[in-house]
């Protein structure tokens, strides 16, 4: 690695990136966008979206991009539920992504994926 993570550094906008199963379908799910925007409230500054492991849009690439499009230099994603997340992820994009090394299991709500998100910045933080 050539310079070290920069998350939740000033002047850095983050993003977190939640990756559903397969099970959740559908780009116009409410609890899906509900979850988002609660996340969003409860992680002031951070650029909140989500990916379907499904095959479905979004997929983990177009919510990458659309971080970085929004100006994130840097992303965690945190896997929700059962989710084989590791084949979707396209690490040819520049800047800094981090996969955490635990997922969300079936019951989450927003204070489990607000936890997941600061627990992967500062493992991220702790990182050789």
């Amino acid at each position: 690695m050539k310079t070290p993570f920069r998350f939740a550094s000033a002047g850095t906008k983050t993003a977190l990136v939640m990756v559903f199963p397969p099970a959740v379908k559908g780009l116009f799910s409410s609890e899906v966008h509900r979850l988002v925007r609660e996340v969003q409230e409860l992680l002031d500054g951070v650029y909140v979206t989500y990916a379907l492991s499904s095959g479905t849009s979004p997929d983990l690439c177009d919510s990458m991009a659309a971080a970085r499009f929004g100006g994130c230099e840097s992303m965690v994603v945190v896997p929700v539920g059962a989710s084989d997340t590791a084949r979707f992820i396209d690490t040819g994009p520049k800047g800094d992504w981090l996969l955490t090394a635990s997922h969300i299991d079936a019951e989450y709500d927003a204070s489990a994926l607000v936890d997941a998100y600061l627990a992967a910045v500062a493992e991220a933080g702790m990182a050789a």
